[in-house]
């Protein structure tokens, strides 16, 4: 019976243990660990004093709550995400008919189509976002970018 107690507390360690790791980010297909890990909340040590001023992570997501990006080698009003870029970040279409409001513009692509903008920048999904939420592009060769509000 001892075994058996011991064989059972063993397994228990062992799942808890996978579990734990299981939280430290996922792969991203980049090659990279994706900068959004946890919901697990983390306290700074004594020894560091708070920030002066505090600040709120707001991004631009869709209305489905799927994180927005802007491209580095674009330029205000123009896309150069085209072919295989393209497919790896989807960009956010619009319809032909759409009206700009606040920082929200549309731009025309060299392919006829529109696409949402922000302050002018043309805005994509990356295409490992899977869920609402996910931010797994950020930073992605240097170029790609959350868009913070």
């Amino acid at each position: 019976m001892k075994v058996l107690t011991l064989i059972a507390a063993t397994a228990l360690t062992l799942t808890a243990g996978a579990a734990v790791a299981g939280d430290y980010g996922h792969y991203n297909g980049y090659k990279t660990q994706s900068a959004y890990k946890s919901q697990k909340t983390y306290k700074a040590q004594k020894n560091y004093e708070a920030a002066p001023t505090k600040v709120s992570l707001k991004i631009v997501t869709d209305n489905n709550d799927r994180t927005l990006y802007i491209f580095d080698n674009d330029s205000r009003g123009a896309s150069n995400c085209y072919g295989g870029c393209a497919a790896d970040w989807p960009p956010y279409y619009a319809p032909a008919d759409a009206t700009p409001y606040g920082h929200y513009s549309v731009i025309q692509r060299r392919d006829g189509t529109y696409q949402w903008a922000w302050k002018g920048w043309p805005l994509y999904y990356w295409d490992g976002d899977k869920y609402p939420g996910d931010r797994g592009g950020d930073g992605i060769g240097g170029v790609w970018h959350i868009v913070h509000r």
